[in-house]
């Protein structure tokens, strides 16, 4: 079998694989609702995790896939790892979740006939990773922005209330 055939049969359970990975680092309650609900909108993480796994085993695997299409399946992927206020190795260690699944499922095979397709996979996954890891350094560097200057705003409407209310005085303000 040549690679891009057993590339494209293995597909859909490589996927599969991976999801249930990135699935089960979630909690037990919260992983049952993730398998089950395919609304976008109401389980927002179920919708982008199927929506990166397609675009990152298209990427790697060296179908023709426009580099925006990846991106921005990878931003929204990524965006919601970072909000989810883990550290950058649990936000990002589920691409890692995909080398073993690939090296059960394609590295034997092309171990045998086609060694520097396997290479070119993971070499391009990890390339993805690194992209992956710039979109979450810049999302977390956003929200951190964003937390500060809700941090203000609260302070400034707090100090404006307590002049109005005669707590403090304009000059104690500053």
């Amino acid at each position: 079998m040549d690679a891009k055939t057993l590339i494209d049969t293995n597909k859909d359970e490589i996927l599969r694989q991976w999801i249930e990975a990135v699935y089960s680092l979630y909690p037990l309650e919260t992983t049952g609702f993730v398998r089950t609900s395919s609304d976008p909108f109401g389980n927002p993480v179920g919708d982008m995790t199927k929506q990166a796994a397609a675009a990152i085993y298209n990427a790697i695997t060296g179908e023709d896939t426009a580099v925006d299409t990846v991106k921005a399946a990878l931003d929204r992927f990524v965006k919601l790892r970072a909000a989810q206020r883990a550290n950058p190795s649990q936000g990002l260690g589920v691409f890692y979740l995909m080398k073993p699944i690939l090296r059960k499922l394609l590295l034997p095979q092309l171990a045998k006939d086609d060694l520097e397709t396997y290479l070119g996979v993971e070499s391009r996954l990890d390339s993805l990773t690194l992209l992956a890891f710039d979109m979450y350094a810049s999302a977390r560097e956003t929200l951190a922005d964003l937390r500060i200057t809700e941090i203000r705003n609260q302070h400034a409407q707090l100090t404006r209330w307590a002049q109005k209310h005669g707590v403090i005085s304009t000059s104690q303000a500053r």
